[in-house]
């Protein structure tokens, strides 16, 4: 079974993704703020990350680096709502390798299931 920490504060996300992702064969954890995604990713081992660009506090994508230097070799994928694939931040950030993908929301979830599998596979 695939270990994915999901970050977002959207209560209705992380329980579609858990519920959707199940018979995928993933076990999702979730968290509703960066801080947290810090600790839970310095105390257990995750095979991917799904990260929500907009979150209270730090931004997903601060959140993102902060992870990357924690976990060097974690793949991340963002999500958001309010941002699209073609935005500049989004664009960088795939470029420079800080995440390997992103989702938009509302999401379909056999996107969501290729998306983290390819970043899984072909890793960071």
């Amino acid at each position: 079974m695939l270990e994915v920490l999901v970050v977002d504060d959207e209560k209705d996300i992380c329980w579609a993704l858990q519920i959707g992702l199940k018979d995928e064969g993933v076990h999702i954890t979730h968290v509703y703020r960066g801080e947290d995604a810090m600790r839970q990713v310095q105390g257990r081992r995750f095979d991917a990350a799904i990260i929500d660009v907009k979150l209270p506090g730090m931004s997903g994508i601060e959140v993102s680096h902060v992870i990357r230097r924690l976990v060097p070799r974690l793949p991340i994928l963002m999500i958001s709502g309010y941002h699209y694939e073609e935005d500049q931040p989004i664009v960088e950030g795939i470029r420079r390798g800080d995440f390997q993908g992103f989702i938009s929301k509302p999401f379909e979830l056999h996107h969501v299931t290729t998306l983290l599998k390819r970043a899984i596979r072909e890793g960071v």
